[in-house]
């Protein structure tokens, strides 16, 4: 069966989940894989994604892999057929 998101590719349930998805990916593969219990929530919007902690020291820990997991959710929604938009990554 083949996977096909395109007409769901402008819900915002589905873009989340696809970055959630992409935060944690990223973040296993660089051996970081502690810090995702701390990451509470993903909010995307046309401009900005959003990954909330609400601990200081993690988000800190989170900007030195921010990178990685910027390109890692950028292959993610070109994976499912979405256009990347340049997004400024905010960790709160």
């Amino acid at each position: 069966m083949h996977l096909n998101l395109r007409s769901h590719s402008s819900n915002p349930v589905i873009i989340s989940s696809l970055v959630w998805n992409a935060v944690r990916d990223s973040l296993t593969k660089q051996q970081r894989g502690d810090l995702i219990i701390y990451v509470i929530s993903v909010k995307v919007t046309d401009t900005r994604i959003t990954i909330k902690t609400g601990k200081p020291v993690i988000n800190t820990e989170l900007s030195h892999h921010k990178e990685v997991i910027k390109a890692r959710i950028e292959e993610s929604l070109r994976t499912f057929g979405i256009v990347p938009i340049e997004r400024k990554i905010v960790f709160v």
